[in-house]
């Protein structure tokens, strides 16, 4: 019996001890974000954290992160000295309690100095006040003084004119230093209102809330642990801008890639490795399922079905009408299936973007959380180009430098704003639709005015005919000039009415020069050739012939 007190007793002891030596140890993790890929829509940050511990169980904590993290997303890995297994890992909410505290205070401690020298102030202009009513009341007695002892001879001009000047001078220096106390109350009043605002929107911040991640270690041997914590977050992106250079002969171009960088997640992003992916991790890795969509003959339910039914049979009407109910409904359901399945497949149209390209940006980067665009230079290719001179003066006398380019960059141009420059020359913007690895894509590089173009019309006419059709004719001349120095192709585009009947007859009369090509459209396109210094002409006639009973309109 004896035996199995004491047995009892060191149990009761030890097991106090061996809970408190399972019990894992909390350590805060200093850490810092050390590397972030960018996506279109969102980031993946990855923070780091080194730590040397000794054999035992610890909770790693990584606090104070941003609310905004999204938990499927976090992952940590680990490496080290320390022979180390992780097991496990938790997401906590936490909210800070009073944030801003000490900052209200310290706006508040600001706004009483200032009432202060505010009071200061009051009690300055209290005493101007009381000088002011002063000097009046000397000025009011020295009056009916004066009015008397001036019979007298008293007093003297020179006396008069130091009382005079006291009174005067004392007076407007009063005023002068009241103006100056009511403007300087005025700034006061300015800055405790600043103030008050920002005072008001601390307090109103209330609680904040956070994030925490707990990383359960075991450590075996003593050593040193780094943990990287990675995160995806929203309120994030980039997106390329192109800037496109044509050289001075015309046959290749400078593209500039750069990367317009933005984030609003709350965190600054302070030399951290960059990485920008073509990605969409929005959509997800795999494409959607769609529902069956079901069909079936339609069946119209038979009038006054009800009354095939025997009266004394009230349950089985019943029966029937929920059956037919739940028939209509079960249609309705494949209905809002098929439905769903459609906007399901609406984002297929995004499957240009199913293959990713990453480009990893060779130098440490500074991105604050400001919401502004930081630009960074991607890449710089050079890329060959074929240069064409392109009007079209029905709609503009510009002649328009075109440009055809083909894609060999090792990646593909993304959707993007696009500027470019001739020489040192802005000539405009416009948008790049994606183009793909070897691919030829076009771009303009402004008018040039060495190259002229005028279109006229010399003569219209209309024929009613008596006997056969009414005809509406129309003749035009086209003057083209090349000032520049070398041979030139100039592209000319025109357009000949398009029939909406079988009636009407279209058609291109007597052009002076054969045209290229003469497209559905109604496009006409010619291709001349104007040798440097060249003046060239072009007529060319339109011919519109429907039945004399009908009117026509378009024309």
């Amino acid at each position: 019996m004896k035996s199995l007190r004491i047995f009892l007793f060191l149990t009761l002891i030890l097991i106090p001890t061996l809970a408190f030596s399972i019990e894992p140890q909390r350590i805060p993790a200093i850490s810092r974000i050390t590397a972030v890929t960018v996506y279109a829509d969102r980031a993946l940050t990855t923070r780091s954290s080194t730590l040397t511990l000794k054999p035992g169980s610890y909770l790693v904590a990584f606090e104070s992160l941003p609310a905004l993290i999204l938990d499927d997303s976090v992952r940590v890995d680990g490496k080290g000295t320390a022979a180390t297994t992780i097991t496990g890992l938790e997401i906590k909410r936490v909210f800070l309690e009073q944030r801003g505290e000490k900052r209200v205070q310290e706006l508040q401690e600001e706004i009483r100095a200032l009432e202060k020298r505010s009071a200061a102030l009051d009690a300055r202009k209290s005493g101007l006040t009381a000088q002011k009513a002063f000097l009046e009341s000397i000025r009011v007695a020295w009056g009916d003084r004066i009015s008397k002892e001036l019979a007298i001879g008293k007093p003297t001009t020179a006396e008069l004119q130091d009382a005079s000047a006291f009174v005067g001078n004392g007076i407007a220096k009063a005023e002068e230093q009241s103006r100056e106390i009511e403007s300087d109350k005025k700034v006061i009043k300015e800055k405790i209102d600043a103030l008050r605002r920002q005072q008001n929107e601390a307090t109103g911040s209330g609680r904040k809330e956070v994030k925490s991640v707990e990383v359960a270690v075991e450590v075996t041997s003593k050593g040193n642990l780094t943990l990287e914590l990675a995160a995806m977050i929203p309120r994030a992106g980039w997106e390329p801008v192109y800037d496109v250079r044509l050289a001075s002969d015309s046959k290749s171009a400078d593209l500039t890639f750069q990367a317009m960088i933005r984030q609003q997640t709350g965190e600054e992003w302070a030399n951290v490795d960059l990485t920008l992916s073509t990605a969409r991790p929005a959509i997800g890795g795999a494409p959607p399922d769609p529902t069956p969509w079901n069909i079936s003959l339609y069946r119209p339910r038979p009038l006054r079905q009800e009354m095939a039914y025997p009266a004394a049979a009230p349950m089985m009407v019943g029966i029937a009408k929920k059956a037919r109910q739940a028939e209509m409904n079960y249609g309705s359901a494949d209905m809002a299936k098929a439905e769903e399945a459609t906007a399901e497949f609406a984002v297929a149209r995004i499957s240009d973007e199913q293959s990713s390209v990453s480009f990893h940006v060779p130098r440490a980067l500074d991105i604050p959380s400001d919401g502004n665009r930081h630009g960074t230079i991607v890449a710089v290719e050079q890329l060959p180009v074929s240069i064409e001179y392109l009007t079209v003066p029905k709609l503009s006398p510009a002649v328009f430098l075109k440009s055809e380019l083909v894609n060999r960059a090792s990646y593909p141009l993304l959707p993007g704003k696009v500027n470019t420059f001739i020489g040192t020359g802005f000539t405009g913007s416009s948008q790049l639709k994606k183009v793909a690895v070897g691919e030829k894509f076009e771009l303009f590089f402004g008018n040039d005015d060495q190259v002229s173009v005028k279109r006229e019309e010399l003569k219209q006419h209309k024929e009613a005919g008596l006997f056969g059709k009414n005809r509406v004719s129309y003749r035009y001349r086209i003057e083209m000039n090349n000032f520049r120095k070398e041979p030139l192709t100039l592209t000319l585009r025109d357009q000949l009415p398009v029939a909406g009947d079988e009636e009407i007859k279209v058609s291109l009369e007597e052009p002076s020069i054969k045209p290229a090509e003469v497209k559905s459209d109604g496009t006409v396109v010619w291709k001349l050739p104007l040798a440097a210094g060249e003046k060239k002409e072009l007529t060319f006639g339109i011919l519109v012939e429907y039945p004399k009973e009908k009117e026509i309109t378009g024309l």
